[in-house]
């Protein structure tokens, strides 16, 4: 006998169709899914590629390297000079770069460096100064390149076939030499600074203000900054040590806009959960309405809800996220909202109407506000039960619980028995 109501339980929601519809909503989420997943992979590599072409690499600085010999001598064996000071500022503004559902973060900025280097020996010392630039792949126009030595401008070397700033001169016993550079560029995802490997690093500073966002990080070994200050949409960052260890990497991760494939992913992913209560409900409705649904508007229904993942992902990669997310919510909530009030006349709509709120526009919704979604679903669940209280208190809802509790076929089998 159990076994005989578990099978009817099983084939119950066949009687509205809900298998075959399940399955337009399942085959409809992974094939879509698949394809968000391989644009994703897609974007991390072809995409990112392109956008790496066009408008900049991950800016990776390494400090300026100072060596030097005994005047006079052949420059075969360099000694190392350690900076005296480095003062470094980067203001950077974010400028997203879209491409299909990904936003990279791209950033132009301008660099300013302030360097110090003085002779420790007690005779005259032959310095070279060597600054990379990597021009070409950080977009650095060299119009824009500023060098000055003791506070007189200074003619721009590049060595030969090389992205490095050099220069050499000549400095006498304790006597020092101030450096000054400034560029501006174009960037993706990060900024690091590298020091020197071969020296530590002495009186060093780094300030670094962004504009266009707050959700900044640091890469792995990277030294994070002292002081953080937040004002709207600026960050500024900074790093001041008096020392610090050779060849240690200072800088951040910059802002990034959320990752909308994931979220898309993360509605697919749960729609066939919603998509169950939301035709439950819509049986609900029929029961109430006494229209039992014929099998095509079962089904055209399925297909309504399950192209909502179809309609969103192809609108977002072609405008902004936000923007394509209310166009498909409005339309689909309107298509179902008619279709629903056409199938089972007037007296359906504010039922029609509660469905595709509650169980198709709200749980996205949900996805989308992740600081939220605890409290939306909280919400919504006693929203949920506070209507059921109400509903059970009416008879017309107590003779709809009496039919689904007691489907026909397991009367027939009841009595058989």
């Amino acid at each position: 006998m159990q076994k005989s109501s578990a099978l009817v339980w099983l084939r119950f929601p066949g009687r509205y169709y809900f298998w075959g519809c399940l399955l337009i909503v399942a085959f409809s989420a992974f094939v879509i899914s698949m394809q968000i997943t391989d644009r994703h992979g897609f974007a991390n590599s072809e995409l990112r590629e392109s956008v790496l072409d066009r408008w900049g690499a991950p800016i990776d600085q390494p400090a300026p390297s100072v060596r030097y010999v005994q005047s006079g001598s052949v420059f075969n064996t360099l000694h190392t000079l350690a900076l005296d000071r480095q003062e470094v500022v980067l203001d950077a503004a974010m400028n997203y770069r879209k491409r299909g559902l990904v936003y990279f973060s791209g950033f132009e900025f301008e660099f300013r460096g302030r360097y110090a280097a003085s002779n420790p020996e007690s005779h005259d010392i032959d310095v070279v100064f060597v600054f990379p630039i990597h021009a070409e792949r950080n977009r650095i126009l060299l119009s824009d390149l500023y060098f000055s030595v003791n506070g007189e401008s200074s003619e721009i070397a590049l060595a030969d076939g090389t992205d490095k700033l050099v220069w050499t001169g000549r400095l006498a016993p304790d006597e020092a030499a101030d450096f000054e550079i400034a560029f501006t560029g174009r960037g993706l995802d990060m900024f690091t600074y590298r020091m020197d490997p071969a020296v530590p690093a002495r009186n060093f500073s780094l300030d670094i203000r962004i504009d266009g966002g707050h959700n900044y990080d640091y890469a792995a070994g990277m030294v994070p900054a002292q002081s953080v200050a937040i004002e709207g949409d600026r960050i500024s960052l900074g790093w001041d040590f008096s020392s610090l260890e050779s060849g240690v990497p200072v800088g951040v991760i910059l802002p990034s806009e959320k990752a909308f494939d994931s979220i898309i992913v993360t509605m697919i992913r749960r729609s066939l959960v919603t998509f169950a209560l939301f035709f439950a409900c819509v049986v609900a409705v029929s029961l109430y309405t006494d229209r039992r649904l014929m099998r095509h508007e079962s089904y055209l229904i399925a297909s309504a809800y399950a192209f909502f993942f179809v309609l969103l992902p192809y609108l977002a990669a072609y405008m902004h996220f936000y923007l394509g997310y209310f166009l498909t919510t409005l339309a689909i909530g309107t298509l179902l909202q008619v279709y629903l009030e056409r199938t089972f006349s007037v007296r359906a709509r504010y039922y029609a109407a509660g469905a595709v709120i509650a169980l198709l526009t709200l749980p996205t919704l949900a996805v989308i506000l992740q600081n939220y979604t605890g409290l939306i679903y909280s919400l919504e669940i006693l929203a949920g039960l506070a209507l059921l209280m109400v509903l059970t208190t009416q008879p017309a809802f107590r003779s709809i619980l009496g039919q689904l509790e007691a489907p026909p076929q397991l009367k027939e089998n009841e009595n058989a028995s």
